[in-house]
């Protein structure tokens, strides 16, 4: 009788075992995490920059990484907690991390000291290609003076923050927190300006060491020398709007403001497909929001600051703030009229946006058309006279 055949053992096909299956490396699931991000597949792009950390915590390229794409699109705790992972693996080089955990440290002492570490990284890092006349050097430059301004202003704010702080705690006043505020303000005073004179330094071409040193002035009661700081900062970036001869905008101005409502509010529920894929040249849409809100502030005449603003809602007209704004520098220069029919728009946009009436925006645009309304009736009334 002939020995019976095992079962379950079939035989190997190929003459032999077969060959694991090759592992994929931290530095291919970095490149695959880059390749997502130049589509902006965020989602792709955490999952293997997390793969990769979770193959090889020490790989300084890949925790950077993760921590750096953590801290734009969250979750925060999670990006904190990789950032101060960053820093343990590489506490002097790589100044991006601290500025990160600048902006996203709960407490303002932490948070401060993190980011006079990126600037003491950055600044050695800028110093070392400078020596080397490395082609990095002007964006490094950008960077330096973008830190500084952000140094001083946690370093005004902070100290405010405190004072403020405990002036309440005593049971002071409204007038009696004011002044300790601006105490703290002086306080700081001479260690910011010193930060914004580096930075102005360190790229002369930037508006924002202007702009930032325009803002500690007001906060110090010198208006007129607040004024003079804001327009060495808007040299560098505004041109007026040209006007023909009977006076009317031309490119730009109220051509969207006055435009239909429904014109003005079509973007608010899609993206523009009119948007650059190219960085354009020039300050951010919100650092010049703080232009016209700083012009409002210390300007006689409203006309240079309804200019900026017409500019940026013919920009992008999706962002309330600026149409509150704008409503509110009509208003302010007495142009009643103009000033409700932008505030109108505005309200148009909160409600396709589904801004509820407990928002404080909503609340903010209510004011304002309250005293819109009220001044129009006195003059009203005063032309009836």
């Amino acid at each position: 009788m002939g020995k019976t055949k095992g079962k379950g053992h079939p035989k190997a096909k190929g003459g032999g075992p077969r060959a694991p299956a090759a592992r994929i490396t931290p530095q291919q699931l970095y490149e695959q995490a880059q390749l997502a991000l130049q589509y902006d597949d965020f989602d792709s792009a955490r999952t293997a920059l997390r793969k990769a950390v979770k193959l090889d915590p020490k790989s300084i390229e890949c925790v950077d990484a993760l921590g750096a794409l953590l801290a734009e699109v969250g979750p925060e705790e999670e990006a904190v907690e990789v950032l101060k992972q960053a820093v343990l693996l590489s506490p002097d080089v790589g100044y991006e991390k601290y500025l990160y955990l600048g902006q996203l440290l709960e407490s303002p002492e932490d948070a401060l000291a993190a980011t006079r570490k990126g600037v003491q990284v950055l600044q050695a890092q800028h110093a070392a290609a400078q020596a080397a006349s490395s082609e990095e050097v002007p964006a490094l430059s950008r960077a330096l003076s973008g830190a500084l301004c952000s140094l001083s202003e946690m370093l005004i704010a902070g100290a405010q923050e405190r004072a403020v702080a405990a002036a309440a705690e005593r049971g002071c006043d409204a007038a009696a927190i004011e002044v300790a505020s601006k105490e703290a303000v002086a306080s700081v005073a001479e260690e910011a300006e010193h930060l914004l004179s580096l930075a102005s330094t360190a790229d002369p071409d930037s508006p924002e060491p202007g702009q930032a040193l325009a803002a500690l002035r007001y906060q110090q009661g010198r208006a007129s020398d607040a004024l003079e700081a804001l327009r060495r900062s808007m040299s560098l970036w505004y041109t007026p709007t040209n006007k023909d001869e009977e006076g009317e905008e031309g490119e730009g101005g109220m051509a969207t403001a006055k435009g239909g409502q429904d014109e003005a509010m079509e973007d608010a529920e899609e993206d523009s497909d009119d948007d650059s894929e190219e960085e354009e040249d020039g300050p951010s849409y919100e650092f010049r929001i703080e232009s016209a809100k700083l012009l409002l502030e210390l300007e006689d005449t409203t006309a240079t600051a309804i200019d900026v603003l017409e500019g940026l809602i013919e920009e992008d007209d999706r962002v309330p703030d600026a149409w509150h704004l704008l409503a509110l520098a009509y208003y302010s220069g007495h142009q009643y009229a103009e000033a409700a029919e932008v505030l109108a728009k505005g309200q148009a946009l909160l409600a396709k946006l589904g801004a509820g009436p407990e928002d404080e925006i909503t609340q903010e645009f209510a004011d304002l058309e309250s005293a819109i309304k009220e001044a129009i009736a006195v003059t009203s009334a005063g032309a009836a006279q």
